[in-house]
């Protein structure tokens, strides 16, 4: 039987954004990205989903052009502060999500261990942002429950270490995917192309990421992202007897 915590709370915290260039977007264009953390509330204390962008060198400065939003700034928004801030859980830890970690010296940094293995052995990241005085990691390999519904769950693919959170809440899961897709209509995308799998349709279909089936047995209402404003819902279904339901925004 699943924990829920009917009373956990999720805020979403506008951290900046970033220029994706024309080379990385797959078009002929640029693409703005939002960055994205969010603030958990639970019996235990807050976690922080990510911590926003960090200093990076100049080249890399050049090559995104991000205009940041400070941590405290947007903590003080959403009615909290970092000193209230109980446990950190970073997707990965490439500089525009693990960038507030040194702010929270001391705090338990939650990772996978494939990925703080990356992290430490250079061309990762940035080194000031893994190894500041007051790091502290607690290295997971694999899913776990850090706290009474809330779960890590590994979503290896953007980066081999990368994971999500699942907050499991008695009116529905909420997963934080962080960047296991960059987009909702990519997550939409493949989690129609795993219902094609798994109703029997012959090949060729689409590929999708394999753990698209763990996440799948929670049963998630909304799924947010790290770059993406968007929020992507299942599919209303019409019920029975009933008339279909309008689709809202």
């Amino acid at each position: 039987m699943w924990n829920t915590r009917s009373n956990i709370t999720v805020q979403r915290l506008d951290l900046g954004y970033f220029i994706r260039p024309a080379s990385e977007t797959g078009t002929s264009q640029p693409r703005a990205e939002p960055v994205l953390a969010y603030l958990v509330r639970h019996d235990k204390g807050l976690l922080l989903f990510d911590t926003g962008i960090g200093a990076a060198d100049p080249e890399t400065e050049a090559h995104y052009r991000p205009r940041r939003r400070a941590l405290q700034e947007a903590l003080t928004a959403a009615g909290a502060a970092l000193d209230d801030i109980a446990l950190v859980v970073n997707c990965h830890l490439h500089f525009d999500h693990c960038g507030g970690n040194p702010l929270l010296a001391g705090r338990p940094v939650l990772v996978q261990e494939a990925e703080l293995e990356a992290a430490q052995q250079g061309g990762h990241t940035f080194d000031h942002l893994i190894d500041f005085p007051g790091a502290t990691y607690e290295v997971t390999a694999g899913e776990t429950e850090v706290w009474p519904g809330v779960w890590i769950i590994p979503t290896p693919g953007h980066t081999q270490g990368h994971q999500s959170l699942v907050l499991r809440r008695n009116d529905g899961t909420v997963l934080l995917a962080g960047q296991a897709h960059d987009t909702a209509s990519h997550f939409a995308s493949e989690h129609l192309a795993r219902r094609a799998a798994h109703d029997g349709l012959q090949p060729p279909l689409p590929p999708y990421q394999p753990w698209l089936d763990r996440l799948t047995d929670f049963d998630p209402r909304r799924v947010l992202f790290a770059h993406d404003c968007s929020v992507w819902e299942p599919p209303r279904t019409r019920p029975a007897g009933g008339p279909a339901e309008a689709a809202t925004g």
